[in-house]
């Protein structure tokens, strides 16, 4: 059995794996999370390995997998300071974790390592020196999901694309352009609350209406509090919002916006990251429920017909994928099932039964 750990401030959330079997838990990170982390899990197969989910390596972590150690464990906790509540979290769950559970591999994951090696004029933003010194740049994430989406495209599209714009349908979507398996942009800067809406974030924004905000009152906590979960979805709707209700919800006036809303800012990234490839060979569209989303993304292929992609009538599928465009189109469309907890499995397994067979 595999044991994924997520940090979901203020839960600590894991999913454990055995057989084919995927069961999520959560629990508040305070006293008893250790004792409810290992009692679950123990009720099953012994674990075999460790995962852990990293939002934000900053510098400091470059691989999208490392196997911890005591080096990379201080590595880690250099890097809570990028995102101080969830890094926190992890550092500290991994460091109790790895004591506790010392015979068995524990893995670190980092999302925006896929991005590290960003070209300067995509990862730099056009701030003073001394601010790019201390880290201001742009770090990209969920790289675990687009590195993904690339390997899947290599093996399910002929010819293997080169260029390829990678979409990431959920709460927090986001979009990717990879060439040669090489990330080149990201709608994702510093943090998450750039790029597109979210279901709480409010995307791309003037960065001076936070100065306006001030200028009304508002502290900065407060401001933080609105912008990343209180906006968004929600925000324009004005109550809770997921992605799920975006594309299967009922038609009304503003969940029609808002499904047009995400539309356009897709539409937009994706056309500006074709324009960053020189030319675009695949898209690839990934979602945690393929059929839920399919509507959703036909809309998205519909609006990619300037560029010569051809949508087909007769999807051509399997289990966990769907290709979307007629043979002879020059762009190809694939539509993949993509979960975290099953990457990451996916992943552990690779890499533990390589650590036994040496």
């Amino acid at each position: 059995m595999t044991l994924i750990v997520e940090p979901d401030p203020p839960y600590v959330r894991w999913c454990s794996i055995a057989s084919g079997t995927r069961v999520e838990h959560a629990h508040e990170f305070g006293p008893g999370w250790m004792s409810a982390v290992l009692n679950e899990s123990e009720r099953g197969e012994r674990i075999e390995a460790v995962g852990y989910l990293l939002y934000h390596g900053g510098e400091i972590i470059k691989e999208p997998v490392t196997r911890l150690s005591p080096p990379v464990l201080d590595a880690l906790e250099q890097a809570v300071a990028f995102l101080p509540e969830h890094n926190g979290m992890t550092s500290n769950i991994a460091r109790q974790l790895t004591t506790r559970l010392s015979d068995i591999p524990h893995f670190l994951f980092c999302d925006t390592a896929f991005f590290s090696d960003l070209p300067p004029e995509a990862s730099t933003y056009a701030v003073p020196y001394a601010l790019r010194e201390q880290g201001i740049r742009r770090y990209g994430g969920y790289g675990l999901f687009h590195q993904f989406a690339w390997e899947r495209a290599q093996d399910l599209l002929t010819p293997r694309p080169v260029k390829l714009v990678s979409v990431y349908l959920g709460n927090h979507t986001n979009v990717a352009a990879i060439s040669n398996g090489e990330a080149v942009e990201t709608s994702i800067g510093f943090t998450p609350v750039e790029g597109t809406i979210s279901v709480n974030s409010c995307g791309d924004i003037d960065p001076t209406i936070v100065f306006q905000l001030i200028a009304a009152g508002m502290t900065l906590s407060e401001i933080n509090r609105t912008l990343t979960q209180e906006s968004g979805f929600s925000g324009i709707l004005n109550r809770p919002c997921t992605f799920k209700e975006i594309v299967t919800g009922t038609v009304e006036p503003g969940m029609t916006f808002v499904r047009e809303k995400l539309l356009y800012d897709l539409n937009r990234y994706i056309g500006a990251f074709a324009a960053a490839l020189g030319g675009l060979d695949a898209l690839v569209v990934l979602a945690d429920d393929i059929e839920e989303s399919l509507g959703f993304v036909a809309s998205v292929c519909d609006s990619l017909k300037f560029l010569g992609l051809k949508p087909s009538d007769s999807v051509k599928e399997s289990e966990g994928w769907r290709i979307l465009t007629e043979p002879d189109s020059p762009i190809q469309a694939l539509c993949v099932k993509a979960n975290t907890w099953n990457i990451i499995n996916q992943t552990m397994i690779i890499l533990t039964n390589k650590e036994k067979s040496q």
